[in-house]
């Protein structure tokens, strides 16, 4: 039971910030909006401004998001798969 729940997790959490992903990658104004008001990117804002957290942003933890969410999604599925199958 607690490794349905944990590749169930792990599936609904991958896809979740993978769609939050994409969503603040294709949208300028939904990621500035999301930098500003981010407790957790508030150091970077005060380190490189809004400008430079955002780029950063755009440019480097994004796409490691994108990665990670995929990855989490793939290891429930297979988890789930090997299970099931």
């Amino acid at each position: 039971m607690e490794a349905l729940l944990l590749s169930l997790l792990l599936v609904v959490g991958g896809i979740y910030f993978g769609v939050r992903n994409v969503r603040l990658l294709r949208s300028e104004d939904a990621l500035r909006e999301y930098v500003q008001n981010s407790p957790k990117a508030a150091l970077w804002v005060r380190k490189y401004g809004l400008d430079g957290a955002t780029k950063m942003t755009r440019e480097s933890f994004l796409p490691l998001g994108l990665l990670i969410s995929v990855a989490m999604v793939a290891l429930g599925g297979w988890n789930l798969w090997r299970m099931y199958a």
